[in-house]
């Protein structure tokens, strides 16, 4: 499955969070192992801040539904 990282393009439908996270992990692994040259480094950080970005409206989207599932009125989870 082919689809684009930039924030603008990203949806639910075009990528899952755990692909996503499958493909955030790869990019570190790849950027630790030094296995691939600068310009590609510059590449990978830049679709992995995408893919970050992603995970994080994903993940407070989730926290958002369970909050309203619960009855919490919350929007910001507190720690």
């Amino acid at each position: 499955m082919e689809s684009s990282t930039d924030d603008n393009n990203i949806s639910n439908t075009e990528l899952k969070f755990e692909e996503a996270i499958d493909k955030l992990e790869q990019i570190v692994s790849d950027m630790e192992h030094n296995e691939v040259d600068l310009n590609s480094m510059i590449e990978n950080y830049k679709e992995g801040m995408s893919l970050l970005k992603f995970c994080k409206k994903s993940i407070d989207l989730a926290e958002l539904k369970v909050s309203e599932i619960s009855g919490e009125k919350s929007e910001q989870p507190t720690f």
